[in-house]
C-alpha cells in the first residue's frame, strides 16, 4: 500500500511556496500521497481534528513545517512517524536552547546573554562588545534579528516589542558581515552547502535578497553535521555558520555557530548546489518504512 503523509504548513493553499510544493512533487514522483495541511485551516472539537470541515484520518508520517501551537501537536498524534520528531522540533526551534546545548570541536559559540530589553545596555556591551546582535528566540527568515550599535537602538527594542519579550544577545562576528554558510544535513550527513551573500545588510538570508553560490562540503562541515545530529536527533536540519576569519586569509575558516533551522527552506540551496534536496528528504522517509 502506498505511503500517505501530511505536510503541516500555515495554510492548505501554499501557492508559490517552493519548499512545500517541491516536497509534494517529489513525493508524488515516488508514489507517495503527501497532503498539505494548513494550521489556519484546521480545528479540533470533541477530540477530533478537522481540516476545512473534513475529518482527518491517521496517516503514516508527517513533516513539520509550522512552529507553534496545540494544533500542531494534535496533528502529530495522527501519524506513526514525524519529521522532525515533535519533541525535538519544539525544543530546537528555540535559539537559546541551541546555544545552550549544541557543541562541536569544529565551531565556536559566540558569547551570548539571554534577557529582556530591560537589561542595562552598558552591562551587555561590557560582556559582548559593541555592536551586539539581538535575536528573537523563535524567528525565521531574518525577522527579529537586529544589529544594535547605540543605546538609542537598544532602547527602541522595548518600544517596538513587548517588555516581556526575551532576546538572545550575541557578540557580533564582524568578519562574517553580510555572508554566512548554510548547509543541509540529513541524519548527520551534509548533502548540500552554499554561501549566502548580502549587499548592504549584515544578515545573509535568501528571504532578504541574499545571493547564493555553491560551497564545498569540507571535513569540518561533515563533522558539524554529525555532531549536531548526535546531540539533537533531528532528521532534517539547516545549519548556519558564520565565518570567523577575514576574507583575505588563505587558511581554513574558523567557523562560529549561528543557528540551526528545524524547518529550513530548500529553494536557495537547491539553486546553488544543483542538488535535489527534496528528493533526498522524501527518499529517506520512504526508506524508513521499507525497512520496517
Amino acid at each position: 500500500m502506498a505511503l500517505k503523509g501530511y505536510l503541516v504548513e500555515k495554510y492548505n493553499n501554499m501557492l508559490g511556496a517552493y519548499t512545500c510544493n517541491h516536497l509534494v512533487e517529489e513525493a508524488k514522483n515516488l508514489g507517495i500521497d503527501l497532503k498539505i495541511i494548513g494550521v489556519h485551516d484546521t480545528y479540533i472539537t470533541d477530540g477530533k481534528i478537522y481540516n476545512s470541515g473534513e475529518l482527518l484520518k491517521k496517516r503514516d508520517f508527517l513533516i513539520n513545517r509550522y512552529k507553534w501551537g496545540k494544533t500542531v501537536e494534535a496533528l502529530n498524534s495522527l501519524v506513526t512517524r514525524s519529521y522532525n520528531s515533535f519533541d525535538a522540533f519544539a525544543k530546537y526551534v528555540n535559539k537559546y536552547n541551541q546555544v545552550k546545548e549544541l557543541r562541536s570541536d569544529a565551531f565556536l559559540i559566540p558569547k551570548n546573554i539571554l534577557g529582556t530589553a530591560s537589561l542595562p545596555y552598558d552591562s551587555l556591551t561590557k560582556e559582548l562588545g559593541c555592536p551586539i546582535v539581538a535575536k528573537g528566540l523563535e524567528n525565521s527568515m531574518g525577522a527579529e534579528i537586529e544589529l544594535i550599535q547605540t543605546p538609542e537602538e537598544y532602547k527602541s527594542l522595548s518600544t517596538r516589542y513587548s517588555s516581556e519579550k526575551e532576546w538572545l544577545y550575541e557578540e557580533y562576528i564582524s568578519t562574517s558581515y553580510g555572508r554566512d554558510l548554510r548547509f543541509y544535513s540529513i541524519r548527520g550527513n551534509a548533502v548540500a552547502a552554499m554561501e549566502r551573500k548580502s549587499q548592504g545588510d549584515f544578515r545573509a538570508n535568501v528571504a532578504l535578497g541574499a545571493s547564493v553560490e555553491a560551497h564545498e562540503i569540507t571535513p569540518q562541515i561533515s563533522k558539524i553535521a554529525a555532531d549536531i545530529y548526535e546531540e539533537t536527533g533531528l532528521d532534517f536540519v539547516g545549519i548556519d555558520l558564520l565565518f570567523g576569519n577575514a576574507l583575505e586569509e588563505k587558511k581554513e575558516d574558523k567557523l562560529y555557530f549561528c543557528e540551526i533551522n528545524v524547518m529550513p527552506g530548500i529553494e536557495g540551496i537547491e539553486e546553488a548546489s544543483g542538488i535535489n534536496v527534496a528528493e533526498k528528504i522524501i527518499r529517506t522517509i520512504q526508506e524508513d518504512f521499507e525497512i520496517e
